[in-house]
């Protein structure tokens, strides 16, 4: 990279497409951040379009250009590389009848991709599209989950990354391939899936017009969303662990080894490959964390997460409510589809801010509770928890989650820790992942009165989070 270069990154999510230029170190020059179209030639005339406007905010273009989004979400492709159909989001409901009559060995199939059967995965909608569409299926020569087909489009050519890949329900993450017998339940075959290539290897050149950027700079898959934001966080190792926060929250842990199956499912966690190859990260996720929040904002008739500091500034922390988070179920540390949100001391002396806080609480305690189950299955002793996402520029959040956190926080301090991760990560094209510099964190102050104060909060929270819950498996090992 030569001096004064700049990277593009690109973040390709649920509700927004975010595309920026980065220096070397992650430093922000310009951003754009749109909502996500629902089919790909409008997905693509929207990056293309961003990544000229930050050229012209900036004044140059980039030196190389990573692409980061979403898993599950994707499109089937013709022969010409056309799309058949609009984008297939995640959340799509086709597929689920037929991932339910799959009736796969739960054990074998966790084993091979370090995750369980569901109606989210691209497998399922393949399935769907087989018993309800043969025509379409048998038309489709490649599938392109969103960020392949947003790098086939920049470059002419499809390929994919193994933390993309491994969310397909068809990927043997013990093999590094696509799994025939896998595949076979859609009937396709691998030779359908884009061929599978390292985080940092150039998927190719840039091939098409985009105004103040150059042609044939390369372009890279850096990866899944939550999976390239950890990196470059830098969370590479056991002991590391990264907390992303959104509409959702994920908590990543790195460990040597994935869990026993028995285990893995039980706790509700996945155990995806590591960016570079090296590890398995455990990851569980909380579906309502930030959208948890939302819900209670619009019940308090607040306009959006502005009124927050308002609301939140004059609330004694803790608020002693106990809030379990589960809007839409709970995944892990203890699966429960019909797990329902529980707010239990609220009275008469409560007001809108407390019962905000109180929601926070009660999805930072959810994280903790989660720290602990991931840690003890991975084997690993936490050291720190590097935390990025839209809600660390909430000053209450971060004060709690550090608060009931039980290692020192990190928070990545950049924009949008993925958009600039996958920048970072297309800096290092046909180099090494270990390279990627580590966005700028900066350690939340410690506050051992507030600390302490939080102790009987967290077992108040256990005690009512496991009630009527399986007890913790068995640990196995893999």
């Amino acid at each position: 990279m030569t001096p004064n270069g700049l990277l593009a990154g690109i973040d390709v999510g649920t509700t927004h497409v975010k595309v920026g230029f980065f220096d070397e170190r992650g430093g922000e020059a310009a951003t754009v951040r749109r909502r996500t179209p629902p089919d790909l030639p409008a997905l693509v005339t929207a990056v293309t379009e961003a990544l000229g406007e930050c050229a012209e905010r900036a004044g140059r273009g980039p030196e190389a250009i990573g692409i980061a989004g979403m898993a599950e979400t994707g499109v089937p492709l013709d022969v010409q590389g056309r799309p058949l159909t609009p984008l297939i989001w995640w959340n799509d409901p086709r597929g689920a009848a037929e991932i339910a009559g799959l009736k796969p060995d739960d054990a074998a199939l966790y084993a091979a991709t370090g995750r369980w059967a569901d109606a989210k995965a691209p497998l399922a909608k393949w399935m769907w599209l087989g018993r309800h569409e043969p025509p379409l299926l048998k038309a489709m020569r490649w599938w392109a989950g969103v960020p392949e087909a947003v790098a086939y489009a920049l470059t002419g050519v499809l390929r994919s990354n193994a933390t993309l890949a491994a969310r397909t329900l068809a990927y043997d993450v013990r093999t590094g391939r696509y799994d025939p017998d896998l595949t076979a339940h859609a009937g396709i075959g691998p030779d359908r899936l884009p061929p599978v290539i390292g985080a940092t290897e150039p998927v190719g050149g840039l091939n098409v017009d985009v105004n103040g950027v150059r042609r044939g700079v390369p372009v890279v898959i850096a990866g899944h969303d939550h999976a390239v934001g950890a990196w470059a966080a830098g969370v590479r190792r056991p002991g590391d662990v990264a907390d992303s926060l959104g509409t959702a929250e994920a908590l990543m842990v790195p460990a040597e080894t994935a869990p026993g199956p028995r285990t893995g499912i039980a706790l509700g966690v996945t155990a995806d490959p590591s960016l570079d190859g090296a590890r398995t990260v455990l990851v569980g996720g909380l579906p309502t964390s930030g959208a948890m929040l939302d819900w209670v904002l619009r019940l308090v008739g607040g306009k959006g997460y502005d009124d927050l500091p308002e609301l939140l500034e004059e609330v004694r922390l803790p608020t002693g409510i106990v809030v379990e988070p589960y809007l839409r179920g709970r995944v892990a540390p203890a699966p429960d589809r019909e797990r329902r949100a529980v707010l239990a001391g609220l009275d008469a002396a409560h007001g809108p801010g407390e019962l905000l806080a109180a929601v926070v609480e009660g999805t930072c305690l959810h994280a903790r509770w989660m720290l602990d189950e991931l840690a003890a299955v991975a084997g690993v002793v936490p050291e720190r928890l590097a935390v990025f996402g839209g809600q660390v520029r909430i000053p209450a959040w971060m004060r709690i989650k550090a608060a009931v956190s039980p290692v020192p926080v990190e928070i990545v301090r950049s924009g949008d820790a993925v958009c600039a991760g996958a920048a970072l990560i297309a800096g290092q094209a046909g180099g090494s992942p270990a390279d990627v510099p580590v966005l700028p964190l900066e350690r939340h102050p410690e506050d051992s009165a507030l600390r302490a104060a939080y102790l009987p909060g967290y077992d108040a929270f256990l005690a009512r989070a496991t009630h009527s819950t399986n007890p913790s498996p068995e640990r196995e090992h893999a």
